[in-house]
């Protein structure tokens, strides 16, 4: 048996338990080995329009998505009804983020993909014009680049003027061409590194059913649906006690979500299996989501009155699920409040969370020199999973 505390290039600290055989994984185990910050309970007795403020503190990286699922999770309990155009907002936030996200992922990656320093340091100046721009549109819509006050309860609590819009749409005319053509330099690289390596296309597979909601936004869940492991149940000796994950299962399975998940389930698409595709697809949703931001932009007003600030109560009882596409996948809070408004229950499922046992079971067969690259094409976010 193999154990790997440390994963180079990862989000958080975590580990691998590999069984391995004539230098090939046989079987492995990936798993979160930060504390536990107990969020769930923090919430507990806080005023459920806080949820959204609190929970985007989880993670630097996924913020936005925290706010929009905790805040969708609030007006559902509570039966607040929310302005359409609050939610295209929201959306375009969502997508905002998605784009920063996975762009930052490609810098993290880029010393795999393009060896010579030179190539690879005039990729990332490339790659941070464009997070600039998401950077710039967080912070104009958002409130903050970082944790998007203006998402709230009920809404967006700041209007957009039309002026700010056209600006907006302007900076997206002059930041799609450089899109473009990184994306067609990251999957340059990425063949690069598989001839590099000596890969093959089903390098990383599994056989694993795929779980998302929507394509860009978030679509209603039955929470029901989800149930969880704990490690105590899944492991034998040190592991017991050092992992500190739950693993949840979709219909009582093991699921993989994120972009091929979305591809697989909105779009047909049929997979190769491997992790090469998983890189490709990620890029891919970059132009994508830069797309649908134009659209909604485009074919929509701002302007008026985007919050419904009714002060949210429920009778403690309902459950009130929401749910956000984040960059890594399908992300899920629910919560129950009591007629005072107070938080009684609060669960949060995330994408790494539900990734985790996809990526163990991608890690079989594959030469355990190169199970680090299999990890980060999931792009995990630890502190995430744990929370």
């Amino acid at each position: 048996m193999l154990k790997i505390e440390g994963i180079p290039l990862t989000e958080g600290h975590s580990g691998l338990y590999l069984e391995v055989e004539d230098g090939v994984v046989k079987e492995g185990f990936y798993f979160a080995l930060v504390p536990v910050r107990g969020f769930e309970t923090l919430l507990i007795d806080k005023e459920a329009i806080s949820a959204p403020i609190i929970t985007s503190r989880i993670c630097g990286l996924c913020q936005v998505t925290h706010a929009i699922a905790s805040a969708r999770a609030v007006e559902a309990a509570a039966g607040i009804e929310v302005p359409p155009e609050a939610e295209l907002l929201r959306e375009v936030l969502g997508l905002a983020v998605r784009v920063y996200n996975n762009f930052l992922h490609q810098i993290v990656i880029s010393e795999d993909l393009f060896p010579e320093k030179d190539e690879r340091f005039s990729f990332i100046k490339r790659v941070q014009r464009v997070r600039k721009f998401t950077g710039e549109l967080l912070e104009t819509l958002g409130g903050e680049i970082i944790h998007s006050p203006n998402v709230r309860v009920g809404g967006i609590s700041e209007p957009v003027e039309d002026s700010i819009r056209e600006k907006l749409l302007s900076s997206i005319e002059e930041i799609e061409p450089l899109v473009r053509e990184l994306y067609e330099e990251f999957t340059t690289g990425i063949d690069r590194m598989w001839e590099r390596e000596g890969l093959d296309e089903t390098f990383g597979s599994h056989d694993l059913p795929f779980f998302s909601t929507d394509k860009f936004y978030g679509k209603p869940f039955d929470f029901n649906r989800i149930t969880f492991k704990y490690p105590q149940e899944l492991f034998e000796g040190e592991l017991k006690r050092e992992v500190t994950n739950l693993y949840p299962f979709i219909d009582g399975l093991p699921v993989e979500t994120g972009p091929r998940a979305r591809k697989v389930l909105f779009e047909g698409y049929r997979p190769k299996g491997g992790v090469k595709e998983l890189h490709i697809l990620r890029a891919l949703e970059n132009l994508e989501a830069l797309e649908r931001i134009r659209e909604i932009l485009e074919n929509h007003s701002f302007n008026g009155e985007l919050w419904n600030r009714t002060f949210p109560t429920s009778d403690g009882e309902t459950l009130g699920v929401g749910v956000h596409e984040a960059p890594r996948g399908t992300n899920l809070h629910a919560v129950k409040l009591d007629k005072s408004g107070k938080i009684t229950y609060y669960k949060i499922v995330v994408p790494t969370e539900i990734n985790l046992i996809a990526i163990s079971r991608a890690l079989r067969g594959v030469p355990a020199s190169k199970v680090e690259f299999v990890v980060r094409a999931y792009d995990p976010c630890i502190v995430c999973a744990v929370h």
